[in-house]
């Protein structure tokens, strides 16, 4: 049922901005089977820029042939935590996104090339958190959750056309291939949702506040429509991690 909640994966556009015409930071994270560690697919990030400011991303994901088979487009600039986006699979049609304006948000999705697209719109809770938005919700509760507190919020799943509570909680402090990091677990906030859905397990630099791995259900799909369940490892050029 919630299977296409989350992953820090980012994508989609009504249109393209004119000022960024080229990345800023471009990066890739690479996801492994959770339980055979064979390499799956990767998502591949760019990251445009004005004035300083995140303003949208662009992500391709290609299968462990290189062979592109998805996109996302988001846009972070009118809301960070709750972004406009848009995702495609092109092997089965599979599509998902959400149109925000101030606080209102039109949630779409099918499953198949076939199906007619379903959609929503309407005024989520607060907090409210949706697809990329939970990296940007990290950076904006860092010290809160640095200390230690679970801080719980409504994430939005537009497959689903609804949302759903979940909390955050720092697992320790630790070490990451040489980086301080902060290990985090995500989870459904429900007592019988919890016995269903596993945690995700995240860790991010300390320095940065960027994600360094996930671990949990993707939002991409095996050849059978399920979600996979992966280990994702980002990796960074220098400019990013040293800024």
């Amino acid at each position: 049922m919630i299977r296409k909640i989350l992953i820090f994966a980012i994508v989609f556009p009504s249109f393209l901005p004119l000022w960024a015409e080229k990345p800023k930071y471009q990066y890739f994270g690479k996801a492994y089977d959770l339980k055979t560690g064979k390499y799956i697919y990767s998502d591949n990030h760019k990251e445009y820029y004005n004035n300083g400011k995140h303003i949208y991303s662009d992500i391709q994901y290609k299968d462990a042939e290189g062979k592109v088979f998805g996109t996302k487009h988001i846009e972070f600039d009118k809301n960070s935590e709750v972004p406009t986006f848009k995702m495609e699979d092109f092997r089965d049609g599979y599509t998902e996104g959400a149109d925000v304006k101030g606080k209102s948000v039109r949630l779409f999705s099918k499953r198949k090339n076939e199906d007619p697209l379903s959609e929503r719109t309407y005024t989520p809770k607060s907090p409210a958190v949706m697809d990329g938005g939970f990296d940007y919700f990290v950076r904006n509760n860092w010290e809160v959750l640095s200390k230690g507190e679970r801080m719980s919020f409504h994430f939005l799943a537009p497959i689903q056309l609804d949302d759903y509570k979940f909390a955050v909680e720092k697992i320790r402090d630790g070490d990451w291939k040489g980086r301080p990091a902060l290990y985090l677990r995500l989870e459904v906030d429900n007592f019988l949702l919890k016995q269903v859905v596993k945690p995700f397990l995240l860790v991010y630099d300390v320095q940065t506040r960027r994600i360094l791995q996930f671990e949990g259900l993707s939002n991409i799909n095996d050849e059978n429509g399920k979600s996979l369940k992966v280990k994702i490892i980002y990796d960074y050029p220098k400019e990013v991690l040293e800024p």
